[in-house]
């Protein structure tokens, strides 16, 4: 049974930033899921600073398809990791995502920094490690 679990992981290639990857696109799937079938309140819980519009279905909606092809582009640089177009790629999801909320927090001011700070650590720390390993998983 572990064997077969094991069998579908992307492989470790000395690293773990396949399983990063992995994680960010099953949760970016998993919130692309919310943002269709619940309330769009939940789905926009983020979205709450001063200027925020209203919680709206078609608001929720585009922002489950721009999660829905962040986490397809992680999951193939996941797998796919010694790729130098899906990894750059993958780069671009975690800079997409840090420019939308630096740009929602500072020129918008549709969410606060308390909401944006989860986001901010995640595509931070993805773009970094994405960043300074480049070079030893695009030689392997």
């Amino acid at each position: 049974m572990m064997d077969q679990l094991l069998s579908i992981l992307p492989a470790q290639q000395g690293g773990y930033l396949p399983y990063m990857l992995l994680y960010n696109g099953l949760a970016a799937a998993i919130h692309t899921v919310v943002c269709y079938t619940s309330n769009p309140k939940a789905a926009l819980r983020q979205f709450s600073g001063a200027e925020a519009p209203p919680p709206h279905p078609l608001l929720a909606h585009v922002y489950g398809v721009k999660n829905f092809y962040t986490s397809l582009i992680r999951f193939y640089a996941a797998y796919n990791i010694s790729n130098p177009l899906m990894y750059d790629l993958a780069i671009w999801t975690f800079v997409g995502v840090l420019f939308l909320y630096i740009t929602e927090v500072v020129i918008y001011k549709t969410t606060r920094l308390r909401e944006a700070s989860f986001p901010f650590v995640i595509a931070g720390t993805g773009f970094l490690w994405m960043m300074l390993q480049r070079d030893w998983y695009l030689s392997q």
